[in-house]
């Protein structure tokens, strides 16, 4: 697998958080419809039965992981832009859901400061 990511954190990074009412099975189908993979593979990635970091379904599994990345990257910047547009209309007013927002914005981030650990797909797994 990926130097940085295991199979395990690479197939939770597609699938997003195991809530309350998912079973592992549910949750691994999750990871497998957002890679277009079948729900084996992604069990195979997960259980570590699939274990090179270039085998094309890690790779698939990478690029959706990025993707997703992406996207909450865009999350962020769009809640900032919020906050900083309630802000300048009225700090008093807007202060607690200004600091409210950026926190999110930052906690998104982290999130993908996190999920960016997984190699890109033409990455040769070295710095």
């Amino acid at each position: 697998m990926s130097k940085l990511l295991s199979g395990r954190d690479l197939v939770a990074a597609v699938a997003g958080p195991r809530s309350f009412n998912d079973t592992r099975q549910s949750w691994l189908n999750r990871a497998a419809r957002r890679a277009g993979l079948s729900y084996r593979t992604v069990r195979g990635i997960f259980y570590g039965e699939i274990d090179k970091p270039d085998h094309p379904c890690v790779r698939l599994l990478q690029i959706e992981a990025k993707r997703r990345t992406d996207a909450m990257d865009e999350i962020a910047s769009r809640i900032e832009t919020v906050a900083r547009s309630m802000h300048k209309t009225d700090p008093d007013f807007y202060g607690a859901d200004c600091a409210a927002l950026f926190e999110a914005a930052d906690n998104l981030r982290e999130a993908t400061r996190v999920l960016r650990r997984v190699d890109s797909p033409g990455n040769d797994g070295g710095s």
